[in-house]
């Protein structure tokens, strides 16, 4: 059963959740999915309507038409049609994705620009058709990256964050997954299949430790040593106690057991 979620604007960003997985479509195809203004609002309850779906642990994000998503629509922007609040939104979107407890998968089915490579940089996991372009181009819109000047250097490395912000410059999907920028680069014909297998890797695994595990490698630059490790105890003694792990438990010794 296929639950479509209302949304502010259906013309921008489409949600469908199946059993246990919400898949986000950016819906501007005739502009590559180019954010304007409604995107950025639509971004955001798009968002808040997942984070609120207890039932949901994996979200897919990809786009329609032959791009992921190409940033900010230009001519929106030269227009005045795109505000910097507009773009604030944006950023504040992306922000809620990060610290979902769901994991997010970025499909990125096509050329991943400007802010659709800022989108795909909050996800927990980077799938990407081997041709598809990256790049970060604000610079050469005297604008910066919004918080990808954080996320990407503790990524791929500050030598390499700084080449792709400073000179706006794209490379392949598959020079991304060289780099670290991208979890895996696959040819086209096999990006769909790959996109499901992937999904259903982390829908076979134990929530309570995928969910500690993800709220704390998220955080593993922003905290001290000594806190870290007080919340990684607590996490894990919560993994300890949970039904989950006594099932996995008894998986392996029924599995002893069985041994001849």
């Amino acid at each position: 059963m296929v639950n479509h979620c209302p949304m502010t604007d259906a013309t921008t960003i489409r949600l469908d959740v199946r059993g246990e997985v919400a898949r986000m479509t950016f819906d501007r195809p005739e502009v590559l999915n180019a954010g304007n203004a409604r995107f950025a609002a639509a971004l955001g309850d798009v968002v808040s309507a997942i984070a609120a779906r207890n039932d949901v642990r994996v979200v897919v994000v990809t786009g329609a038409g032959r791009a992921f998503q190409t940033g900010v629509d230009l001519n929106a922007l030269a227009a005045g049609e795109l505000t910097l609040h507009d773009l604030v939104r944006w950023e504040d979107a992306m922000t809620a994705m990060e610290r979902m407890d769901k994991l997010v998968v970025a499909g990125i089915n096509g050329h991943c620009i400007g802010g659709g490579l800022q989108l795909a940089l909050v996800c927990d996991y980077r799938l990407a058709v081997e041709d598809a372009l990256l790049s970060l181009p604000a610079v050469k819109e005297c604008l910066i990256p919004s918080m990808a000047l954080y996320r990407l250097p503790r990524l791929i490395g500050l030598a390499r964050a700084k080449e792709l912000i400073l000179l706006g410059e794209p490379i392949t999907a598959r020079e991304g997954e060289r780099i670290g920028l991208v979890n895996r680069a696959v040819p086209a014909a096999d990006f769909s299949k790959a996109l499901d297998e992937t999904v259903e890797r982390f829908l076979a695994l134990p929530p309570v430790s995928v969910t500690a595990s993800k709220r704390l490698s998220t955080r593993a630059f922003d905290l001290d040593f000594e806190t870290f490790r007080q919340e990684m105890n607590s996490a894990l003694a919560g993994c300890f106690v949970s039904d989950e792990h006594q099932q996995a438990m008894a998986n392996i010794r029924s599995k002893k057991r069985s041994r001849p």
